[in-house]
């Protein structure tokens, strides 16, 4: 059965998967805004950017602590600063 499904599946993508796939995930969204409101899907989408963005840090192999603990000291006044964790 689920050999089936996949078959449908690969034939309902095989012309134009960007467009359908694009489809697909604007009905989950609309889906989800219906049922959860604008601003808790939107929250839950920057969320999910966010978790990406730290798992894509992770594969790389960046030391995520170290990263953003550099990032912190970069952005922040040198009069603001009170604790030094590099050297």
């Amino acid at each position: 059965m689920w050999g089936e499904v996949k078959k449908l599946i690969k034939l309902a993508f095989k012309d134009y998967p960007k467009r359908k796939l694009g489809f697909l995930i604007g009905v989950f969204f609309g889906i989800a805004i219906i049922n959860f409101g604008f601003f808790q899907t939107l929250f839950a989408f920057f969320c999910g950017i966010i978790g990406l963005y730290i798992g894509s840090r992770f594969d790389d192999g960046d030391n995520l602590v170290d990263a953003t603990l550099r990032t912190i000291e970069n952005s922040v006044p040198e009069r603001w600063r009170y604790w030094k964790y590099f050297n």
